[in-house]
C-alpha cells in the first residue's frame, strides 16, 4: 500500500530514532506495524539505511584523510563531528545484515503475525519486494460513473484511490483524475494513458478534458505526434485508435508543439474557442470550435448522481427481498430513520421488534448514497445493542462500512457476551485483517483473512462479509465480493450473538472492553446459513455505491 503523508512523515521520524538506538517499545511496534503493512514503507527503510551507511563509510573516510595531516588545525573539530556518526553507521550495518540475511527473522516479524502475503495455503513463505524504484503519487482518483477497469489497472479499489506513475487506462465509463500538482482532467473511455509526473501525462486513446488552475500552468499532454502545452486554460483533448488527435480549448489558451511526417517542428499557440485536428502524421488542420464535445466536472456530478440513484433502486429491491427471505435471521438497512431515532430497525420485524438495536451514542449520518442513512460511531462508547438468542450451527455476517481509522485496537464489527460457549467477535484487527473469534469449550478460537484494510481503504465504502460453516467446518472471509481466505475450523460447532453489541468491543482476549468501531456502519445482516461466493458477490455488485 502507498503511504500518505502522515504515515511517511511518522516513518521517518521513527528511523531517525532507530539509528539513534532511541526507539521506545510502543514505537518500536509502530514500526514493525508500518513495514509489515506497506512495501512503500519497506523500501523506504532500506534505502534509509543504506544511506545512514553511505554517511558512516564517507565520515570514516574524511576522519582518516585527515589523521594523514597532521598539520590540520581543524582536525579535533570533525573527529567531534564524526565520531557520533560511527556507532550508528555499525548499528545500520547490523540491521541490514539482519535484513537481508535473515528474512525469517525479520524484527517486525512475531509468532503471533501471519503472513504478509498469506494465500490459503498457510504453508507458503511470504515473500517482500524489496524493488528501489517505488513509484510516487502523481494523483488521485476523485470520481467516477460505470468505470470497467482494463486487467492493468485493476488494482484501484475506488474513488479516493492514490493513482502512481505507470499505465492507467479503464474499457468504459467516467473518471475525475485530479493531479498532484493541481490540475484536474476528466477522462472518457476506453482510455488509455501513462502518468508520467504530478504535472503530465501520455494519452494514447479517449478524451480528456483539462482544468488547469494558475498553479498548475504548464500541465502537458503527450500526444501520438506532439503534446499540448498548457498556459492556464481549459481545454480538451481526443485521441483517436489510428493516432489522429483533436484539441479544443475553451479558456485561455495552449501551446501545442509536434513534428510532422517529414520531420517539420510545427508549432501553434491556441486561444479560447480555437480548435485544431492532427491526423496521423502529425499534420496540423484548423477545426470549427463544436459545442458539448467533452464532458466537464459539471457533467460527471450529473452523471454520477444519476447513477447513484440508479444503483440505490436496485438495492432497495433487493433489501425488501433480504427481508422478507426466510433465512435471514437480522437485517438492518439503516432507512428511514429521524435523525432522532434511538432504535435501529430490524427489517425482518420478526418477533414483535425484538431484533431492533437500541442506539447508545451513535449519531445518524450520510450512508453510501446521497440520501441514504447510516451510523457514525466516533466515541469510545458508541453502540448498538443487539440479540439473537438461538444458536447457529452455520451463519453467514455481512455489513457495509466506512472505516475513518484503524489502530492497534482495531475495529470492531459485532461481538456477543465472551463467557458463553459459542460466543463470537467479528472484527478487523490492527493490522487490517477480516477475524472471526469463537468461544469454543475450552479455548478462543481465531480465524483470520489475509490483510484486507490497507491505508487505500480507509475512507471507503467497502462490503464485508464471514462465513461459519459449521457442517463442513470452514470459515470463510470475503471483501467486496470475492474471497479472500478460508480456514478449517479446529473445535466450534455453533456461534450465538446473545447480548451482542454492534460496532463495539466485548471483553474478548485482548481487546479494549470500552472501545467502539470508528467510521460507519450502513447495512448488516445475519442468514442462516454459509452463503457462497456467488450470493456474496450478488450482495456487493447491488449494493456498490458505484458501478
Amino acid at each position: 500500500m502507498n503511504l500518505s503523508d502522515k504515515s511517511y512523515i511518522e516513518l521517518i521520524e521513527l528511523l531517525d530514532r532507530l539509528v539513534e538506538n532511541n526507539l521506545s517499545y510502543d514505537q518500536k511496534k509502530r514500526l514493525e506495524s508500518l513495514l509489515s503493512d506497506s512495501d512503500e514503507a519497506r523500501r523506504i527503510y532500506v534505502s534509509y539505511l543504506d544511506m545512514s551507511v553511505s554517511l558512516g563509510y564517507y565520515a570514516d573516510e574524511c576522519l582518516a584523510c585527515e589523521e594523514k595531516d597532521e598539520n590540520n588545525k581543524g582536525l579535533s573539530n570533525l573527529i567531534d563531528f564524526v565520531q557520533p556518526l560511527i556507532p550508528v553507521a555499525a548499528l545500520v550495518l547490523l540491521g541490514l545484515y539482519l535484513f537481508f540475511t535473515l528474512p525469517e527473522k525479520t524484527f517486525w516479524s512475531s509468532k503471533k503475525t501471519q503472513p504478509i502475503a498469506q494465500t490459503l495455503n498457510h504453508n507458503t513463505p511470504a515473500t517482500i519486494d524489496l524493488d528501489h524504484s517505488a513509484k510516487p503519487v502523481v494523483a488521485i482518483l476523485t470520481k467516477s460513473v460505470g468505470l470497467r477497469w482494463n486487467p492493468a489497472t485493476s488494482t484501484y479499489s475506488g474513488n479516493g484511490s492514490a493513482i502512481d506513475s505507470g499505465n492507467f487506462s479503464f474499457a468504459g465509463g467516467m473518471a475525475q483524475l485530479e493531479f498532484i500538482q493541481g490540475a484536474t482532467a476528466i477522462l472518457e473511455g476506453p482510455f488509455e494513458s501513462m502518468l508520467i509526473d504530478p504535472n503530465s501525462l501520455t494519452v494514447m486513446r479517449g478524451k480528456l478534458r483539462a482544468h488547469v488552475p494558475k498553479v498548475a500552468v504548464g500541465f502537458t499532454v503527450n500526444l501520438p505526434m506532439g503534446k499540448v502545452i498548457d498556459l492556464g486554460t481549459d481545454f480538451g483533448v481526443e485521441v483517436h485508435p489510428e493516432g489522429s488527435s483533436e484539441v479544443y480549448v475553451y479558456r485561455g489558451k495552449v501551446s501545442y508543439q509536434g513534428i510532422d511526417f517529414e520531420g517539420n517542428e510545427v508549432v501553434k499557440e491556441l486561444s479560447s474557442g480555437e480548435a485544431i485536428y492532427l491526423d496521423s502524421f502529425g499534420v496540423l488542420t484548423p477545426l470549427d470550435m463544436p459545442t458539448g464535445n467533452f464532458a466537464g466536472s459539471a457533467d460527471l456530478a450529473s452523471r454520477s448522481i444519476e447513477n447513484a440513484n440508479r444503483r440505490r433502486e436496485a438495492w432497495l429491491q433487493k433489501s425488501k427481498k433480504l427481508s422478507s427471505d426466510p433465512r435471514t435471521l437480522l437485517y438492518y438497512g439503516f432507512e428511514r430513520h429521524d435523525a432522532w431515532s434511538r432504535v435501529l430497525k430490524d427489517e425482518t420485524n420478526r418477533d414483535n421488534g425484538g431484533g431492533d438495536g437500541a442506539v447508545i451514542g451513535c449519531k445518524w449520518g450520510n450512508g453510501r448514497w446521497p440520501g441514504k442513512g447510516a451510523l457514525q460511531f466516533s466515541k469510545d462508547n458508541d453502540r448498538v445493542c443487539l440479540n439473537l438468542n438461538q444458536p447457529l450451527k452455520s451463519a453467514t455476517l455481512m455489513a457495509w462500512v466506512c472505516l475513518d481509522s484503524l489502530n492497534e485496537r482495531g475495529a470492531p464489527l459485532v461481538f456477543s457476551r465472551p463467557h458463553m460457549e459459542g460466543a463470537v467477535g467479528w472484527s478487523v484487527n490492527s493490522l487490517g485483517k477480516l477475524v472471526l473469534e469463537i468461544k469454543a469449550a475450552d479455548s478462543f478460537e481465531k480465524y483470520e483473512s489475509a490483510v484486507a484494510f490497507s491505508s487505500d481503504k480507509l475512507g471507503q465504502w467497502v462490503h464485508l462479509a464471514t462465513t461459519f460453516d459449521g457442517d463442513n467446518k470452514w470459515v470463510s472471509h470475503f471483501v467486496n465480493g470475492r474471497s479472500f481466505s478460508r480456514e478449517k475450523i479446529t473445535q466450534a460447532e455453533s456461534i450465538v450473538l446473545k447480548k451482542g453489541l454492534l460496532g463495539h468491543f466485548q471483553a474478548f482476549p485482548n481487546h479494549n472492553p470500552n472501545f467502539s468501531f470508528k467510521g460507519s456502519i450502513d447495512e448488516f445482516a445475519i442468514f442462516d446459513s454459509a452463503w457462497d461466493e456467488g450470493l456474496i458477490r450478488e450482495l456487493y455488485e447491488i449494493g456498490c455505491p458505484v458501478d
